[in-house]
């Protein structure tokens, strides 16, 4: 059995550091697996659910707030209904 707690330094400024990185990992894993959920929802386009992917995993925080700028404003949904409203509401005149 392996023993986690051997990983983790004894000297306690070290171990703030650890326990840091531990956690920006898991927001980054978090922030990652939202932005796969999200962009599929939004997009049928492979390249580009695989760049906004990619830019969350290379820049975690930032790269999530430049995914929240540039994703698309509806979901595929959203937006066929949108259609579907669209064709069977008469036009206004």
């Amino acid at each position: 059995m392996i023993n986690i707690l051997s990983y983790i330094s004894s000297d306690p400024t070290i171990r703030l550091s650890q326990l840091a990185l531990i956690i920006l990992g898991i927001v980054a894993i978090y922030l990652i697996a939202i932005t796969t959920k999200d962009i599929l929802l939004r997009t049928k386009s492979f390249w580009y659910q695989a760049c906004c992917i990619l830019l969350v995993t290379v820049v975690p925080i930032v790269g999530f707030f430049l995914y929240l700028l540039i994703r698309p404003a509806r979901t595929i949904k959203q937006r066929d209904m949108y259609a579907m409203l669209q064709r069977i509401t008469p036009a206004q005149p």
